[in-house]
């Protein structure tokens, strides 16, 4: 044995792991998190792209906290892979939280039009305000993201 420890010996085990540091945060994630912190700045509403089949579980809690300042609308992809009925619930379900959603499917392109029409609503008092400071036409500036 390399450390001289009885690994058979639980209490010797438990001192060993007691001290061990685990990081199970991917520095990709990390980096990815200042990159997203830093461009937040720049965008004027963020998309979260979610799994239609499994909202809660494809979401990312740290998403919610760096993005709980911005305008925000849930797209649920592959919606065509899920129950109609449940789908519906989960439309309920963000609504009720404020936050406006929206089912898509990006094979078919079934919901895009309806994403952007809601994205659109959702800016249109941001954007009536720029034009009448005289900046007419101005672009939505979005950012999507989805966790995986």
């Amino acid at each position: 044995m390399k450390n001289n420890i009885d690994v058979s010996n639980n209490k010797d085990n438990n001192k060993v792991f007691s001290k061990v540091s685990i990081n199970w945060y991917p520095g990709h994630m990390a980096k990815t998190r200042r990159q997203i912190e830093a461009d937040l700045k720049m965008v004027d509403i963020v998309i979260e792209l979610l799994d239609a089949r499994i909202p809660i579980a494809s979401q990312n809690p740290d998403i919610a906290n760096l993005t709980k300042k911005k305008k925000k609308i849930i797209v649920l992809n592959k919606c065509d892979l899920s129950n109609e009925k449940q789908n519906q619930g989960w439309l309920t379900y963000f609504e009720k939280k404020g936050v406006p959603a929206v089912l898509t499917d990006a094979n078919s392109g079934k919901g895009i039009d309806q994403c952007i029409r809601k994205i659109e609503d959702i800016m249109n008092a941001e954007l009536q305000s720029q034009a009448t400071k005289g900046r007419i036409g101005r672009k939505i500036r979005a950012m999507i993201l989805r966790y995986s």
